[in-house]
């Protein structure tokens, strides 16, 4: 009786990372570091933002949502690894419903 032992046959293929999916990690990257800032200058301000931070923070929420957009599009993409597009959707996703109540906090006060 033969036992070979037959060792695995690894195959390294190279895979290269959707543009899209890191453009939206980026994104959404961006918009939550423009929230952890905007969050602690309004602390330290008591509360009391100007326009400035407003404009800011809608910017940061039109980044989340076109990041959100641009990651669900990098699904599209053929032989990719679909990490940083799912990191970024998730992300994006999760900023835009975080910026949305805020501003709907901010509507009510």
């Amino acid at each position: 009786m033969d036992k070979r032992i037959s060792s695995p046959v690894y195959s390294y293929r190279e895979t290269n990372h959707s543009g899209g999916g890191i453009a939206a990690t980026v994104m959404g990257g961006v918009s939550l570091l423009l929230f952890v800032i905007l969050t602690v200058v309004s602390a330290a301000g008591g509360g009391e933002g100007s326009r400035l931070m407003g404009a800011v923070g809608f910017t940061a929420f039109v980044i989340a949502f076109y990041g959100m957009v641009t990651g669900l599009g990098s699904f599209r993409d053929q032989c990719r690894s679909y990490i940083f597009c799912k990191v970024g959707t998730l992300l994006c996703g999760f900023m835009v419903a975080v910026w949305f109540l805020v501003f709907c906090v901010g509507l009510a006060l």
